[in-house]
């Protein structure tokens, strides 16, 4: 899985779950990114309140999904709605190196220890170690990191991996992948995302 700069925009994101599987709807009917940006624009395809928000939408789905293996498509397209949000996690992950990097440090770590709890401190624990091995992270504000718990946990919660609270400790739900999008995953040099999933 190809690895990026660390970077701060998932601050002004959220898992976008439906907006997601619109986007991989028009593609597997054949249409290009560029006319579902086209399509965004006339029409505001996904519902977004404000011009901004809805162009930050189309830019975010259309980077998750492009991602990932052209084939990426057709399976989204033939699985469950369970499966689904597994895929569009896992775009999330191979397009943000950070959150990838907390799931499979933080994530994982509760997993294979059999500890079901994400709290505050855990977050806080990987911000501060970031801040040690990066200056881009280290320069970043208290205000921006918990911006960025908030969307970590917003788009473990949409994907059914975190329990959805609003204080205090989250208890954490080992998923269950669906055989055909963990061989996918394994196939497309994304076996880690299956790893940092999973209590092995």
């Amino acid at each position: 899985m190809r690895r990026q700069q660390y970077s701060a925009g998932a601050v002004k994101v959220a898992f976008w779950f439906q907006e997601f599987r619109t986007l991989i709807e028009l593609l597997s009917e054949g249409k290009t990114y560029e006319e579902i940006k086209a399509l965004n624009e006339q029409d505001n395809i996904f519902g977004a309140s404000t011009v901004t928000r809805k162009r930050q939408i189309y830019s975010t789905v259309s980077a998750r999904a492009k991602a990932m293996d052209e084939s990426f498509v057709h399976l989204f397209m033939c699985v469950n709605a369970t499966a689904q949000k597994q895929l569009a996690l896992a775009a999330v992950m191979a397009q943000d190196t950070l959150f990838y990097e907390f799931v499979y440090e933080v994530i994982h770590e509760k997993l294979v220890l059999c500890t079901y709890e994400l709290t505050d401190a855990d977050m806080e624990k990987f911000f501060r170690r970031k801040q040690v091995q990066d200056e881009r992270v280290a320069a970043w504000t208290d205000a921006t990191f918990n911006r960025l718990r908030r969307t970590y946990r917003e788009i473990l919660t949409g994907a059914g991996i975190l329990e959805k609270k609003n204080k205090g400790p989250r208890h954490i739900y080992a998923p269950l992948f669906d055989l055909s999008v963990e061989k996918w995953l394994q196939e497309h040099d994304m076996a880690e995302v299956v790893y940092a999933l999973s209590d092995r």
